[in-house]
């Protein structure tokens, strides 16, 4: 069996050779790549700032996830995304990683660095957090570990 680190790794790094801007997310080659690897019930907690993009709050289910990503992804006419580890903490993966996009309308391009972490159950991705840092990241997981 895939360790949860494996399993985070297998859906991501698909991802970072591409532009990811020009991704149909509502395609049907998409929804069969990742639609058995989230819980039905997923749920996506991004930064609460948006980081000024208007785009925060909480998606649920893989609908939620694909609205999320059309909504970010909606001002860049590219975007790219470096994952760069993949670190367990029991059953969290955090995944920290580096990405840039460049403005459809400046032509500016934009850099930031989040955290992402991933909780699964039963093999599948059940809750997605954001984290500005490392250290955020690494604290959030460590209470979420204590919660019942």
């Amino acid at each position: 069996m895939a360790s949860n680190a494996e399993i985070v790794r297998a859906i991501s790094e698909p991802f970072e050779a591409v532009d990811v801007a020009a991704i149909d997310w509502r395609s049907d080659a998409v929804r069969e790549a990742v639609g058995d690897v989230y819980t039905s019930d997923l749920v996506l907690r991004t930064l609460e700032s948006g980081l000024g993009s208007g785009v925060a709050g909480v998606y649920h289910g893989l609908e939620g996830v694909i609205d999320y990503l059309e909504d970010w992804m909606e001002p860049f006419s590219e975007y790219h995304v470096e994952w760069l580890e993949y670190i367990e903490v029991g059953d969290l993966v955090l995944v920290p990683s580096r990405q840039w996009g460049i403005g459809n309308a400046s032509g500016v391009r934009a850099e930031l660095e989040l955290v992402w972490v991933y909780e699964l159950r039963d093999g599948q991705v059940s809750q997605i957090w954001q984290y500005d840092t490392l250290e955020q990241a690494r604290e959030a997981a460590a209470q979420l570990q204590q919660a019942p």
